[in-house]
């Protein structure tokens, strides 16, 4: 089955594994593969379907707040999702029990581009007169407002030129190799004196997700969350940003009937967190994009809704 993809990201490479024919446009190169977040999944469903090994595991989680481990309470919910998305939205942060996930491998991405290999195009950034001369159907993994812009919505569409307010900020990682350690942990931190909220532990990769400038000082707080001292890590690289890092959401009406009309008046599927403008898991990407492809052999534009944009 043939279509085009915008996008090598995570969701683009899980869409173009299921469109064994489809053409990958992504704007940077491959040197750019570069998915730095901590890579966990619910089910083992990717690793299925790539044949790439995932690892079964448990996670411990625990929030640190005053210099101790705490259990989760109304403040600290309200203050982790203030200092993560700028508003008062429920977050895992209440959940603290341990939970069993498939961890990917570190090169997840670079496997994946390298299994879809030349129907990749490097380096090739869509705009809007590439985007009306392509066929469709189109599978967008780009962020909605991207999106928006490159079809002109607010000039052409009455429903898409009512689109809200985009409201999303960067977050910046940092990865250092624990020494000795295979272990599966994730510490939030919900305090508004740091710029860190979370940062786990995956085998003996530690990974430091941010939403400002780090000092030595909370750096090593950060560690004595996890019992760790300066000796004990080695850094791999940091200050990795990532524009899009967290949205906040918009109206979910709108924003369903948004993705109705993009397939249904521009033959374009959205797919993946971005895309559809919501926090959904890669878990969902793998199951919405086998949806996708049922849809697209049916010729069925109209049911176009996802299970995860019905919830």
């Amino acid at each position: 089955m043939s279509a085009i993809i915008l996008g090598a990201g995570l969701s683009g490479l899980i869409a173009a594994t299921q469109f064994p024919n489809a053409t990958v446009f992504e704007a940077n190169g491959p040197e750019h593969l570069s998915h730095k977040a901590v890579l966990r999944f619910r089910s083992d469903s990717l690793s299925r379907l790539t044949g790439i090994p995932f690892r079964k595991v448990t996670v411990r989680k625990s929030i640190w707040f005053g210099g101790a481990h705490v259990a989760p309470n109304i403040q600290l919910a309200n203050m982790y999702s203030s200092k993560t998305n700028g508003a008062f939205l429920d977050r895992s942060i209440w959940n603290l029990d341990p939970v069993e996930r498939y961890i990917a491998p570190e090169d997840l991405q670079q496997q994946m581009a390298e299994m879809i290999g030349n129907r990749i195009k490097w380096k090739r950034p869509v705009d809007a007169k590439l985007l009306r001369e392509m066929p469709r159907p189109i599978i967008s993994t780009l962020p909605m407002p991207v999106t928006m812009d490159l079809i002109d919505a607010r000039g052409s569409d009455t429903l898409l030129c009512l689109q809200p307010q985009f409201h999303y900020a960067g977050i910046v990682v940092d990865r250092y190799r624990v020494k000795n350690a295979d272990v599966y942990q994730t510490v939030y931190f919900p305090s508004h004196d740091m710029v860190t909220y979370r940062a786990s532990i995956t085998g003996d990769l530690l990974i430091i997700e941010r939403n400002g400038d780090i000092t030595g000082n909370e750096f090593l707080r950060v560690l004595d969350a996890f019992g760790l001292g300066n000796m004990d890590v080695e850094q791999i690289d940091a200050n990795h940003a990532q524009r899009f890092g967290k949205i906040r959401p918009v109206d979910d009406s709108w924003r369903r009937n948004a993705i109705f009309t993009l397939t249904h008046d521009h033959g374009i599927y959205s797919l993946g967190r971005f895309a559809v403008w919501r926090n959904v898991l890669l878990d969902d990407v793998v199951n919405d994009a086998a949806v996708v492809k049922r849809l697209i052999a049916g010729g069925n534009y109209s049911a176009s809704l996802y299970h995860h944009q019905k919830g």
